[in-house]
């Protein structure tokens, strides 16, 4: 079956009701990951899905909240029967950063691999490939078109557009208002936009500039909808929230103000036909 699953809807702050950004797309019996959130590997487990049936990977950014659990979606992959090599797009400084993982295990690995004597040896091979710019990837089934986003001063930042039949589906990443992800997202069916919500400060744990730095390299549920109007998008699908914990019904009236499509507050393991 055609789906979207969102994974995770969560951000930094941990939360049992909304695990690490991570959203899945199933396609003709093809596989994609966006993101690996905390708590992926639990979560693709509750949709019926395994790591190891998961065909290409997808990274809009190396913020930690976002690659976490990249390699305990390697290793999980290997564990239930990968046998092809492990994809990963994402950006600059990717492969940098799996390979000192990689290393950091290489000897726990290698006692497995010797004890356990698995046959799927070749599910433990990793292919990663940096974007710089743009990535285009075309299918059969299917045509995956990275998205420059603003994150400033995290960079580079993506998103992914998924061209899937007559269907496009837009994945924001994280980023501020960005033009760019505006014109990209053009009578998108779905747009899955991360939000700002907004924070109530706290001494212990913020300084006079945290909540302003933090709130400036998101979007506000104003700018959401505005870019989303301007889009003319189909479904407006939010997620990864900030904080995890809200009021929803206020998040929806502040975005409907600017836009009058279809708004959906995404929920882990909230599913959506293609």
């Amino acid at each position: 079956m055609n789906k979207l699953t969102l994974l995770g809807t969560g951000c930094p702050s941990p939360s049992h009701l909304r695990y690490g950004p991570s959203s899945l797309v199933s396609y003709e019996g093809t596989n994609y990951l966006i993101d690996a959130g905390s708590g992926v590997t639990q979560r693709l487990s509750e949709a019926g899905i395994k790591p190891g049936e998961i065909d290409y990977f997808f990274i809009t950014h190396l913020h930690s909240d976002h690659i976490v659990d990249l390699y305990q979606l390697f290793i999980s992959g290997w564990h239930t029967g990968r046998e092809t090599k492990f994809k990963v797009f994402g950006p600059k400084g990717l492969k940098s950063h799996f390979d000192k993982i990689f290393e950091a295990y290489k000897e726990e690995l290698d006692l497995r691999k010797e004890w356990e004597k698995r046959p799927n040896v070749e599910g433990l091979a990793y292919e990663i490939t940096e974007i710089n710019n743009e990535l285009k990837i075309e299918l059969d089934n299917a045509t995956i078109e990275s998205v420059k986003v603003d994150h400033h001063p995290v960079d580079p930042a993506f998103g992914y557009k998924f061209i899937l039949g007559p269907k496009n589906i837009i994945f924001s990443g994280d980023t501020r208002y960005c033009e760019f992800l505006e014109k990209s997202s053009k009578d998108a069916d779905i747009l899955v936009h991360e939000v700002f919500v907004g924070l109530d400060y706290d001494p212990v744990r913020m300084s006079s500039d945290t909540i302003e730095n933090i709130s400036d390299y998101h979007t506000t549920p104003e700018e959401i909808g505005v870019l989303a109007s301007n889009a003319s998008v189909k479904k407006l699908v939010l997620n990864h929230f900030v904080p995890p914990v809200f009021d929803e019904d206020v998040l929806v009236e502040r975005i409907a103000k600017h836009f009058d499509g279809e708004i959906v507050v995404g929920k882990d393991l909230m599913q959506f036909d293609i």
